[in-house]
């Protein structure tokens, strides 16, 4: 039936039919061409926002470990910084006892220094001091000489006096008495005057005497050395 309308319409109406469906065949043909295109780009861009968002999961899985870690990281650190901050606050604890020791140190170093000094002017008033005591040693040993001496030389006196005076006193021969009218008393020797007279006994200083009857004047100059020793 169409055919046979076709046969009864004329030429250029069935050409122009013909190159209208030859444009159509063509035309859908470069549709299906660009739509397949289309969908293969979309399915492209399709497969490649499931990579990126693979690689934004993998990412953010990473990211999300690491600000894990940043934060076990950053608590370690603040921790390190409280153990560092108390260590700072005890190591200046003890810096302040040290300064302190240090200061008391340099007080006892000072009253050291002091009491040395005073050790040294003791040392040298001593010495002044023993330089006195040895010259007064020399000057009493002297006078003690002396007055050794001096009672050496008192001493052989009074042993010649007495040598003197035994010589003196020795008996005389016997002399015959006359019988006179009146009984005139004999005259004493001269010795015998010297005996019972003490008042011709040789007198001696004052000093010498003390020293003799004293027995710890020869000590007091050994008493005085030992002091001095």
């Amino acid at each position: 039936m169409g055919l046979e309308n076709m046969r009864r319409w004329p030429m250029y109406i069935v050409f122009a039919v013909c190159i209208l469906l030859t444009l159509s065949l063509l035309n859908s043909w470069n549709l299906e061409t660009e739509l397949r295109n289309r969908i293969s780009e979309v399915s492209r861009q399709l497969q490649e926002c499931s990579k990126q968002q693979t690689t934004c999961m993998e990412e953010s899985l990473t990211l999300l470990e690491q600000r894990d870690s940043y934060s076990n990281k950053v608590s370690d650190l603040n921790k390190h910084k409280t153990r560092l901050e108390e260590d700072l606050s005890e190591y200046r604890t003890k810096l302040t006892k040290s300064e302190i020791q240090i200061n008391n140190t340099k007080d006892d170093v000072n009253m050291c220094k002091t009491e040395l000094q005073s050790l040294k002017n003791l040392h040298v008033s001593e010495s002044a001091m023993l330089e006195t005591l040895r010259s007064e040693k020399k000057k009493y040993t002297s006078q003690l000489t002396a007055r050794k001496q001096k009672i050496e030389e008192l001493e052989k006196e009074i042993e010649r006096l007495r040598a003197v005076l035994t010589t003196k006193s020795a008996p005389n021969p016997p002399v015959p008495s006359k019988v006179t009218p009146a009984a005139v008393p004999p005259k004493q020797s001269p010795a015998l005057n010297v005996v019972q007279n003490p008042i011709n006994e040789p007198v001696l200083e004052n000093d010498a005497k003390e020293d003799i009857e004293d027995p710890n004047v020869l000590n007091d100059g050994q008493d005085f050395d030992a002091q001095l020793q």
